[in-house]
């Protein structure tokens, strides 16, 4: 009976030992992997940081996504706070009375995986 029971324990243990090796294994091999995807996709990023940093700032290649997205941003923004206004304005019986000093967003209240949950059971088939 002694022998099945240090027969178990030893079995026990080097189970123990051969889960925790392969998951440092696969913790490293994520590792890796995560900064080598990380190194190839900001090697484009880089190149134009390098390049640019060289050069007066008068000869610097602009930004493309910086010059995009401020001109939906300024259109969105613009017809955002019109809807809010009429919104508002909507809201209550004598707009005489009623004016719009500012605009701004709520800080959320919210984690981002509750929104993210929410967003991906709300989206249409």
């Amino acid at each position: 009976m002694g022998e099945n029971i240090t027969l178990s324990l030893t079995i026990l243990l080097t189970g123990f030992a051969v889960v925790f090796a392969v998951l440092l294994v696969l913790i490293g091999i994520i590792k890796a992997y995560g900064t080598a995807v990380y190194k190839v996709q900001n090697r484009r990023q880089l190149k134009k940081i390098t390049r640019n940093a060289d050069l007066p700032k008068a000869e610097r290649e602009p930004e493309e996504e910086a010059y995009a997205t401020d001109e939906v941003d300024e259109v969105d923004n613009d017809e955002l706070i019109a809807v809010i206004s009429a919104a508002v304005y909507s809201m209550y019986a004598s707009p005489k009375n009623i004016r719009i000093k500012g605009i701004r967003k709520a800080p959320s209240r919210s984690n981002a995986w509750r929104n993210a949950g929410i967003s991906d059971n709300v989206r249409p088939f």
